[in-house]
């Protein structure tokens, strides 16, 4: 089945665009008659979906690509993006609360949002009264404002329901906290070119962080990273016995909302900056946006509000996990055969350190009643020389459950190795080890 295009005018598409741009020139009626209005987070939603909604029908009928359309299409984009980086932080602000944080920054945080908010606020406001002018340029009918702000409004919440669920135990919940705590660390080793530890003045912020070395797709994978441990943790944690009897979890949870959030507006603000602020757009459209909104104030946004306190907040969350996992990881010890053939030489050593450092606990080999660090390839094959020479067969590894299973796997396995030192399968339960 062939589908054909047909070519529209610009004069033809005017009645179309009249349709389904009503309700989002509605809402610029509204702002351009009252520059003052409060936004919410109800207001966010109601807009984000609406500039959604007319952005998907802009690109349906390729308004990005048509240069007399292209302006008003960009303008639309920039309210849906940044609306929903004000949802976020206005969501940050009414849940932070519950998030049980005692970081000394804090106070700052919530007192800086309070103002990264307000130049969002003006900034989706100043981008309805340019999209009104766009589309009076176009000819496009401009409603009344005839939205019912009141609607919108929204009461702080101030009482809760009585939390008196309680679920029954979760079959082997040691495990589901260790993986948690385990994703959480591996966000943190993964952030190094996100973290900032002081902010810095507007007119220094090195533009081309972005996007060479901060960009969407890098914040967007760590966002999953942290999204993921979440979800474990409210899977098969959240509302628990365990949790209420154990206070430190609802600390780390709340330590994983407020670093999932502030990724999220980094990666909005990046999205943004990346679309806006560099050269993938037509210039005079980069031009205009840039009049409304500067650059280096998304640029701030980014580096000193939503990138400083994520990794203020991680490294908090982090001394949390590693409580975690000194409290919660189960500890067992296995006896095993040393490799047959070369003994513990780089490969082997290499295997086991990888497991060890994937569980992300201690984990120890002891011979002889010596301990060494399983972590690390060079205690490892210094112990392998102790093993040759008193020609140990045996060795013991002890700590995480999980590492010890799988260390005892790699053994069954020969290490990966013949006994002429040549590489070999392993065994499926340890393909992590074959990655990267």
């Amino acid at each position: 089945m062939e589908f054909f295009v047909k070519i529209i005018s610009e004069k033809d598409f005017v009645p179309i665009a009249n349709k389904a741009s009503h309700k989002m020139l509605g809402f610029a009626s509204c702002f351009s008659e009252n520059r003052k209005q409060k936004l919410n987070k109800k207001l966010y939603v109601a807009i984000a979906k609406e500039s959604n909604e007319l952005e998907d029908f802009l690109d349906d009928y390729g308004a990005r690509n048509n240069k007399i359309w292209v302006h008003f299409g960009e303008i639309v984009a920039s309210i849906r993006n940044l609306s929903r980086t004000a949802y976020i932080i206005s969501h940050i602000q009414r849940r932070i609360k519950f998030y049980k944080l005692n970081s000394r920054k804090l106070n700052s945080f919530i007192k800086d949002a309070d103002k990264r908010l307000d130049f969002f606020n003006e900034s989706i406001s100043s981008l309805f009264n340019y999209l009104k002018k766009e589309a009076i340029h176009l000819h496009l009918n401009i409603p009344s404002a005839n939205l019912h702000i009141d609607d919108f409004e929204e009461e702080i919440v101030s009482q809760i329901l009585p939390q008196n669920i309680n679920d029954e135990g979760v079959q082997d919940v040691n495990d589901y906290i260790s993986r948690v705590a385990k994703e959480f660390i591996d966000t943190y080793e993964s952030s190094c070119n996100v973290m900032f530890k002081k902010m810095s003045a507007s007119k220094i912020l090195d533009e081309r962080l972005i996007p060479e070395k901060i960009n969407e797709e890098t914040l967007r994978r760590l966002e999953s990273q942290v999204h993921n441990a979440q979800s474990i943790y409210d899977t098969y944690i959240q509302k628990t016995p365990f949790e209420a009897e154990n206070k430190i979890l609802g600390m780390f949870r709340g330590h994983i909302s407020i670093t999932l959030h502030l990724l999220g507006v980094a990666k909005e603000l990046s999205h943004f900056y990346e679309r806006h602020a560099t050269s993938v757009r037509k210039e005079a459209t980069r031009q205009k946006i840039a009049k409304i909104i500067p650059q280096k104030k998304i640029l701030s946004n980014i580096f000193n509000f939503a990138l400083f306190y994520y990794s203020s907040f991680i490294k908090d969350g982090v001394k949390i996990a590693n409580r975690i996992l000194d409290e919660f990881v189960v500890v067992e010890s296995k006896t095993v055969k040393v490799p047959e053939g070369l003994g513990f030489h780089l490969r082997p050593s290499t295997l086991v350190a990888k497991i060890a450092n994937h569980y992300n606990s201690k984990v120890t080999m002891v011979v002889n009643n010596k301990e060494f660090d399983a972590s690390s390839v060079i205690d490892i094959m210094w112990a392998g020389g102790m093993i040759k020479k008193d020609a140990i067969t045996e060795v013991a590894f002890c700590g995480d459950k999980n590492a010890v299973r799988d260390l005892a796997i790699l053994a069954e396995a020969n290490y990966g190795e013949d006994t002429m030192g040549n590489s070999t399968p392993l065994p499926d339960e340890l393909s992590y080890l074959r990655q990267g």
